[in-house]
C-alpha cells in the first residue's frame, strides 16, 4: 500500500469517527453532556457541510379542507314531513320548506377529509323571525333566531362554527318548538 493510499485511509477513518461521534452521543447517551468534540482543523476541510434548515425534513400538511356545498333538495338528505318547494329565485331552483314541529330535514355531508372546527354557512328564506336549531351528527343543538330578508324569495345567509367529524356526516335542522325559516343549501369551509 502506498503512503499516499495509507495517509487517505486514516482520513477518511478519522472523519467517520468525528462525524459518528457528532451523531450518536445525543442518541445513546442519558441526560449527561457530552464533551465537546473540536476536530483538527484537517478534517474540518475533509467533512460535508451539514444541511441547511430549509433542506431539513419538513412533516406533510393535511390534506387542504375543500368547501363543500350540499343543497337543501338533494334527494341524498333526509326529509321527515319538510317538503322540497320549488323557488325560482333559490339556488337551483328549490327549497326545503315546512321544517317545525314534528318535521325535520338531515342534509348529508360526504367525505370530509379531515375532522375540526368549520365554518358553515346555512342559506334560508323567511318572512318573519323565525328560531332555527342545528345539530352535528350526535354534537351539541346550536338554536339560531332569524330574521331573514322579509321575503321567501330572497336567501338571506347566516353562519356558525360547528365541529365536522371525519367521514360521512349529517347536519340536523329542526325546530321542535315552532317553525324554522326554510333552508335552501349549506356551505361548509
Amino acid at each position: 500500500m502506498t503512503p499516499l493510499r495509507r495517509r487517505l485511509g486514516w482520513t477518511s477513518l478519522a472523519v467517520a469517527v468525528v462525524a459518528t461521534v457528532a451523531i450518536v452521543p445525543p442518541l445513546v447517551l442519558p441526560s449527561a453532556q457530552a464533551p465537546p468534540v473540536s476536530p483538527s482543523p484537517s478534517l474540518l476541510l475533509s467533512v460535508a457541510p451539514s444541511p441547511s434548515p430549509s433542506s431539513a425534513f419538513v412533516p406533510p400538511s393535511p390534506p387542504a379542507f375543500r368547501v363543500i356545498a350540499v343543497h337543501a333538495a338533494d334527494d341524498r338528505n333526509l326529509r321527515k314531513g319538510a317538503r322540497v318547494i320549488e323557488c325560482p329565485s333559490c339556488d337551483g331552483g328549490r327549497r326545503v320548506g315546512y321544517i317545525g314541529g314534528p318535521n325535520t330535514l338531515a342534509i348529508r355531508v360526504p367525505e370530509v377529509p379531515v375532522a375540526g372546527e368549520r365554518t358553515l354557512v346555512i342559506v334560508y328564506e323567511t318572512v318573519v323571525l323565525r328560531t332555527l336549531k342545528v345539530a352535528v351528527a350526535d354534537g351539541p343543538v346550536h338554536t339560531l333566531t332569524l330574521a331573514g330578508a322579509g321575503d321567501y324569495l330572497i336567501p338571506a345567509r347566516t353562519s356558525l362554527s360547528v365541529y365536522l367529524p371525519a367521514g360521512t356526516t349529517w347536519i340536523r335542522f329542526f325546530n321542535d318548538a315552532g317553525d324554522a325559516p326554510d333552508i335552501n343549501r349549506i356551505e361548509i369551509s
